[in-house]
C-alpha cells in the first residue's frame, strides 16, 4: 500500500512539473513573439517614409515623361519604383493583418499544449512579417540611393 501511495505521489509530482514546464514554454514563446513584433513595429514608420519618397520619385518620372523626356531607363525606373512601393504596402498589410489576428490573451487561457502550438504558429507568422519588412525596406533604400 505504501508503494502505491509513493507511485501515485510521484505521478502527481511529475504531472505538475510537466504542466509547469509547458506554462514556462508558453510564457517564453509569447515573450519571443512580442519581442519580434516590437522589433518590427517601429519599421512601419520607415515604410511610410519610404513610400512617400517613392511616390515623389514616381511623380518626378511622370513629370519628365509629360514634358516629352522619355527613355527606357525612365520607364524601367518607374516600373521598379511601383513594384517596390507595392512590396512596402504588402509588408505593412502583413503587419496589420497579423496584429488584428493575434489573440495572445485568449491563447494563454488554452490548455498549455494548445497555447504552445498557438504561439509557435504566431512566431512563424511574425517572423515572416519581419523578413518581408526588412527585405522591402532594404530594396527601397537601395533603389532610392
Amino acid at each position: 500500500m505504501k508503494r502505491i501511495i509513493q507511485a501515485l505521489a510521484l505521478c502527481i509530482i511529475l504531472t505538475a512539473c510537466g504542466k509547469d514546464a509547458q506554462k514556462d514554454k508558453v510564457t517564453t514563446l509569447e515573450a519571443e513573439v512580442m519581442t519580434i513584433h516590437d522589433e518590427v513595429m517601429p519599421q512601419m514608420e520607415d515604410i511610410m517614409t519610404l513610400k512617400s519618397q517613392l511616390s515623389k520619385k514616381i511623380q518626378s518620372i511622370d513629370s519628365m515623361q509629360n514634358v516629352g523626356i522619355s527613355s527606357n531607363t525612365l520607364a524601367e525606373q518607374r516600373i521598379k519604383a511601383v513594384d517596390i512601393n507595392q512590396r512596402l504596402n504588402d509588408s505593412d498589410k502583413l503587419m496589420m493583418d497579423w496584429m488584428h489576428g493575434y489573440q495572445g490573451d485568449s491563447a494563454k487561457k488554452l490548455q498549455p499544449a494548445e497555447a504552445v502550438a498557438y504561439f509557435e504558429k504566431e512566431r512563424e507568422k511574425i517572423l515572416l512579417v519581419k523578413q518581408t519588412t526588412v527585405k522591402s525596406i532594404q530594396e527601397a533604400k537601395t533603389f532610392l540611393e
